[in-house]
C-alpha cells in the first residue's frame, strides 16, 4: 500500500472512531438526563450524588472501552483545548451570569470580590510557594518558579458544581449559596488572568518571579477585571440599545431577537480574549446586563426559551466536560506524566491554601458587614473549593519548555478535579447536615411541592425585574429605599439605572413587566 493510500486510510479510521465517540458521548449525555431527574426527584439529601460526578463514573468506563477497543494514540489528547475555551465554556458562563440570583450576589459584592480577587492571588502564591520549597527539597518534581505558580493559579480556579447542586437540592442558607456561587464565577476569570500572565513569562523566557514581577501580576489583574466589566457593558449597553429601538415586529420573531442577544454576549467574550482581557469575566457579566435590559424588551416568548435554552446548553456542556474527564484519565494517559508524590503534596497544599485565604477573609469581611459570615458558613465555603472545568481546560492548554513538567501539571489536574469532584462533591450534604444548615427531611423534595414552585416562580419574576436591587420592594416602597440609600453606591447606582439607563436600553413603563407581543397588524403593508 503507498504512503498516500496509508495516510487516507488513518483519516478514514480517525474520522470513524470520531463518529463512535460522538455517538457514545450521546448516549451517555442521555443517560445523564435521566439519571439528573432521578436524582432531583430524590428525598435521599444526605448522601446526594452529584450529576458531574456521575458523568466522570461514565466516562471512566467509557475510557476503558476507549483504550482497547479504539486505534486511539496512548498520547493523544482527543478533543482540542479550543473546542473547550471556545465551544463548551461560553454557554456555562453566559448561563451563569443570565440566571444569576441578582439581589443575592450583589448584597454580597464585596464579600465575594474579596474572595475572588484576593481570595485565588493568596492561593495562587501560596501553592506555588509551597511547590518550589518542596521541589528543591527533593520531595517532588522540581518546577521553576513560573511553573509553579503557573500551576497554582490554575489549580485556584474553583468550579463547584457539585456543591452548588447539593445547595440547591438540600435547601441551603441563601447567603451561603450566593458566596460560594459568586466567588466561583469570578474566581474562574481572575485564576485565568493570572495563568495567562504566567504562561506569558514562560513563552518569553522568564523563569523566575520576583516581588516586582509578583506585584506586576496583581496590578494587571485588577486592570484586566476592571477592564472586562467595561467591555461587557459597552457590549451589551449597544445590543439593548439596539433592541429597544428596533422595529416592534422583531418581537414577532423569537429566534432574531434571541440570536441578537447570543451573539452579542459571544462577541464580548472573543473581543474579551483577543484584547487581552477576561474573556470569562466579560461573558459573565454580559449576562448579568442582558438579563437587566434585554430582557425587559424582547417578548415574553422569547425570554421564557431564551431562558430555558441556556439552561440546557450549559447542562449539556458541563456534562460533557466530566464525560471527557473521566475518559481522558484513562483512553489518553500517555499524555500525562503521573508523579503520585506530586499529586499526593499538593493536594494536601490545595487545602491549606484555600484555608488560608476563605478564614481570613470572610473575618475581614465581617467587619464591614451588618449579616454576619458564621464560622459554619465559612467551614462549607472551605470544602466547597473543588476544582473543575476551568482548571481542566486551562491543563490542557498549557505549554512548558520542559515536557515532562507539563505532563506532571496535566496529570495532577486531572487528579484533582476527578477526586474533589467525586469525593468532596458527595460529602457536602452530610456536611452540611452534620453543621446543622440543613434538615433533613423524608418528605418530597421542595422543588416538586406545589406552593414551592409558585414561589419559585415568584421569585424569579421579582429578580427579573429588580435586577440590581437587593429584595424586591413593593411600589411604594421602592422611591423610600431610594431615598434611605442615596448615600450608599447601591443607592447610586439605582438612581442613575432608573432615571438614565432603563430608559434608554431597557423598558419604558415603570412596573418593570415585560412587552407584550405585537399583533400582526404591527406589518407594514
Amino acid at each position: 500500500m503507498v504512503p498516500s493510500e496509508l495516510s487516507a486510510l488513518k483519516a478514514h479510521e480517525a474520522q470513524t472512531w470520531t463518529g463512535v465517540e460522538l455517538l457514545v458521548c450521546a448516549v451517555l449525555q442521555l443517560f445523564l438526563v435521566f439519571l439528573a431527574y432521578r436524582l432531583d426527584r430524590s428525598t435521599a439529601q444526605q448522601w446526594f450524588i452529584p450529576e458531574s460526578a456521575c458523568a466522570i463514573l461514565f466516562g471512566l468506563c467509557f475510557g476503558v472501552v476507549l483504550k482497547f477497543c479504539t486505534p486511539v494514540q496512548d498520547d493523544a489528547m482527543g478533543l482540542n483545548p479550543q473546542v473547550l475555551f471556545f465551544g463548551l465554556l461560553p454557554p456555562i458562563i453566559l448561563e451563569a451570569g443570565f440566571n444569576m440570583k441578582k439581589r443575592g450576589f450583589f448584597t454580597n459584592f464585596s464579600t465575594i470580590l474579596l474572595l475572588a480577587i484576593v481570595g485565588t492571588l493568596i492561593a495562587t502564591f501560596v501553592t506555588g510557594g509551597a511547590l518550589i520549597w518542596l521541589g528543591h527539597m527533593g520531595w517532588i518534581t522540581a518546577l521553576t518558579p513560573a511553573e509553579a505558580y503557573l500551576y497554582g493559579a490554575l489549580i485556584s480556579a474553583v468550579d463547584p458544581i457539585a456543591t452548588l447542586s447539593v445547595f440547591k437540592k438540600s435547601d441551603a442558607p441563601p447567603m451561603l449559596f450566593n458566596l460560594v456561587f459568586g466567588e466561583s464565577v469570578l474566581n474562574d476569570g481572575v485564576a485565568i488572568v493570572v495563568f495567562v500572565l504566567f504562561q506569558e513569562s514562560i513563552r518569553k523566557g522568564v523563569h523566575e518571579i520576583n516581588s516586582e514581577a509578583a506585584s506586576n501580576v496583581i496590578f494587571q489583574v485588577i486592570v484586566i477585571l476592571f477592564g472586562s466589566i467595561l467591555l461587557a457593558a459597552v457590549v451589551c449597553l449597544v445590543s439593548a440599545f439596539m433592541l429597544k429601538h428596533a422595529d416592534p415586529s422583531l418581537q414577532l420573531y423569537p429566534s432574531y431577537e434571541i440570536s441578537i442577544i447570543l451573539l452579542s454576549a459571544y462577541i464580548s467574550y472573543v473581543v474579551g480574549d483577543l484584547a487581552g482581557l477576561s474573556g470569562i469575566v466579560a461573558l459573565f457579566f454580559s449576562g448579568v446586563l442582558m438579563s437587566h435590559y434585554h430582557l425587559t424588551t424582547i417578548s415574553q416568548e422569547s425570554a421564557t426559551a431564551l431562558k430555558h435554552l441556556l439552561s440546557t446548553l450549559a447542562f449539556l456542556a458541563e456534562n460533557f466536560i466530566f464525560l471527557y474527564l473521566g475518559v481522558s484519565v484513562v483512553a489518553y494517559s500517555g499524555a500525562f506524566k503521573w508523579d503520585w508524590a506530586f499529586i499526593a503534596w499538593q493536594m494536601l497544599i490545595l487545602l491549606v491554601a484555600r484555608a488560608c485565604n476563605t478564614f481570613p477573609l470572610c473575618t475581614l469581611a465581617n467587619c464591614g458587614r451588618k449579616e454576619q459570615i458564621p464560622f459554619s458558613f465559612m467551614v462549607v465555603i472551605w470544602f466547597s473549593g473543588l476544582r473543575g472545568a476551568i482548571a481542566f481546560a486551562l491543563a490542557l492548554n498549557i505549554w512548558t519548555i520542559n515536557g515532562d513538567h507539563a505532563g506532571v501539571i496535566k496529570s495532577s489536574t486531572l487528579f484533582t478535579v476527578m477526586s474533589t469532584t467525586l469525593v468532596f462533591g458527595m460529602l457536602t450534604g452530610p456536611l452540611l447536615t452534620s453543621l446543622g444548615l440543613v434538615k433533613v427531611s423524608k418528605s418530597a423534595p421542595l422543588s416538586l411541592r406545589p406552593e414551592a414552585v409558585k414561589l419559585l416562580d415568584e421569585m424569579d419574576q421579582n429578580d427579573n425585574e429588580h435586577g440590581f436591587e437587593e429584595s424586591p420592594p413593593s411600589p411604594q416602597h421602592a422611591r423610600e429605599r431610594l431615598n434611605a440609600s442615596n448615600q450608599g453606591m447601591h443607592g447610586l447606582w439605582t438612581s442613575v439605572d432608573e432615571k438614565y439607563l432603563m430608559p434608554l436600553f431597557g423598558r419604558s413603563s415603570p412596573d418593570g413587566a415585560l412587552p407584550p407581543p405585537p399583533t400582526p397588524s404591527g406589518f407594514g403593508r
